[in-house]
């Protein structure tokens, strides 16, 4: 009996061991801590970024759109990638060989992949429809030969009529896609081995788009049957990292702190609760509370961000954008500061295109090839490619992030509407005026000792000065800041290393 006991017991000790290493993202010693999404990017592309790019500039990991067989959409939308054909890699990004070798590529630059994974689901269509890598399927009658899936391993078709219901939200359809049965063993199976083949690759992690409508405790079969890392530079026996997509709303059928068990969660409510903020819906200060006091996941659970590709599309909202993105530019950029410069949570930067209809793919030629990236003449990308990782704010916050890490948010003042300031401990400082009428003009406690300090966003300490905005700090740690209402870039971000 006791015996018994000591095995279960060891057994207990090793499964959440497992489970706790898939919260580790392995981001490299000096690196920001932040995602970027390469959303719909070739293999080849994402491989170059990485070099030349996200290395340098100190991101922690990028996070790449589904790898695997798709199918094939008339108008070729960006809604292609979630409907998979085949677990084979052949989708619009490129082949195995050419994952391989951008997989490779990132890894020697210091950034992390993670792969986006479908598993709720199979492609949908009427009659035979075809993948990207050139397999044909017949949704109707549930059938992927590639795979293989049948009939068996689907759930019976239902609707999701009541978000509340785990039942029907883990087991009905999600936008009248096929829904695959997790519970069963076999097809458990099929979905390791794809993880797995891409651990062997030297991916480092996943991003489990719709886990709210996977039963838990399914995700958590497959999880526990992954292979070690084989990623370079990674500690041999090192678990896979894990995070969910989870737009829980408190409708009450899945929650994020079922899936927090097992791997970091998205926490949606940041995304609409920073763009009520930045359309006045509620005033800056809502946010002083950021964290578990909102309602959030843990910040050591979080991943934020302020749209993906999906709430990008989002209708408006009483006549203003329901999420804030790059159209309006110069709230984006204040919303973006904020989360970067913000403790709470894992920050995830989105990479998007330019889009007219929701239904819009990335830029491609006639035959439906995804065009490469081209940059002007400020390494700025063009031709459709919206690249805002490659703004000169989010480029500044990496060093910032870097920097304050590990530093609390500490002196936060506000106006009681839509200008804030607060320190990152000693090291940072940010101000920010999302106000469209008003200059904040205010003496500030910067926590930072006395001296003159450069504006990281607008400038550099060059030759004993600033080549932007110069802020000097009075002995007391307080200095003057203004912040006008109409440029572009409303902010102040002052670091103690930046002195002129």
């Amino acid at each position: 009996m006791h015996s018994l006991l000591f095995c279960w017991l060891i057994q207990l000790v090793l499964s959440l061991s497992t489970l706790l290493a898939q919260f580790n993202p392995y981001f490299e010693d000096g690196s920001s801590g932040a995602i970027v999404q390469l959303f719909e990017r070739t293999f080849e592309d994402i491989e170059t970024e990485c070099a030349l790019y996200l290395g340098p500039k100190g991101f922690g990991a990028v996070q790449v759109s589904p790898v695997n067989e798709v199918r094939v959409m008339p108008n070729r939308s960006w809604r292609e990638r979630y409907e998979p054909i085949s677990y084979k890699i052949a989708g619009r990004s490129g082949d195995e060989s050419q994952l391989r070798s951008m997989v490779r590529a990132c890894n020697d630059a210091g950034v992390r992949v993670y792969v986006e994974v479908v598993l709720n689901h199979m492609a949908g269509g009427s009659g035979s429809v075809k993948g990207t890598g050139g397999s044909v399927a017949n949704p109707g009658y549930r059938e992927y030969p590639e795979v293989p899936y049948g009939a068996g391993d689907f759930n019976e078709a239902c609707t999701i009529l009541d978000e509340s219901d785990p039942h029907e939200v883990r087991n009905c359809l999600l936008d009248d896609l096929p829904d695959l049965n997790q519970g069963l063993a076999r097809v458990r199976q099929r979905m390791i081995d794809f993880l797995n083949k891409l651990i062997r690759i030297g991916v480092t992690g996943f991003y489990i788009h719709a886990a709210k409508n996977i039963w838990p405790h399914d995700l958590r079969a497959i999880y526990t049957n992954l292979e070690n890392l084989t990623t370079t530079g990674i500690s041999p026996g090192s678990r896979p990292f894990i995070y969910h997509d989870i737009a829980d709303f408190d409708e009450g059928g899945s929650r994020k702190n079922e899936y927090t068990l097992m791997g970091m969660a998205t926490e949606y409510r940041f995304a609409y609760d920073i763009a009520d903020v930045m359309f006045k819906r509620r005033p800056f200060h809502y946010m002083v509370n950021l964290g578990t006091r909102l309602g959030y996941i843990p910040r050591e659970r979080s991943i934020v961000f302020l749209d993906s590709p999906a709430l990008q599309r989002v209708p408006d909202l009483d006549e203003a954008p329901a999420i804030v993105t790059f159209k309006n530019q110069r709230l984006y950029k204040i919303a973006m500061i904020f989360m970067l410069a913000h403790r709470y949570g894992t920050p995830r930067i989105m990479s998007s295109f330019l889009f007219l209809d929701i239904d819009d793919g990335p830029p491609s030629d006639g035959r439906g090839k995804i065009t490469k990236i081209a940059l002007d003449d400020k390494d700025q990308c063009t031709g459709g490619w919206i690249c805002e990782h490659r703004w000169s704010v989010v480029q500044q916050m990496m060093r910032f992030r870097k920097e304050v890490s590990g530093q609390a948010v500490i002196n936060w003042v506000d106006n009681g509407q839509n200008q804030v300031a607060f320190c990152r401990g000693k090291v940072g400082f940010v101000a920010f005026n999302a106000e469209i009428s008003l200059a904040l003009k205010a003496n500030l406690f910067t926590c930072l000792a006395p001296g003159m300090y450069c504006d990281i966003i607008s400038g550099k300490a060059e030759d004993g000065a600033c080549t932007g905005t110069a802020v000097l700090v009075d002995d007391d740690g307080r200095a003057d800041i203004y912040v006008g209402s109409t440029v572009e870039e409303p902010f102040v971000v002052l670091l103690a290393s930046e002195k002129a």
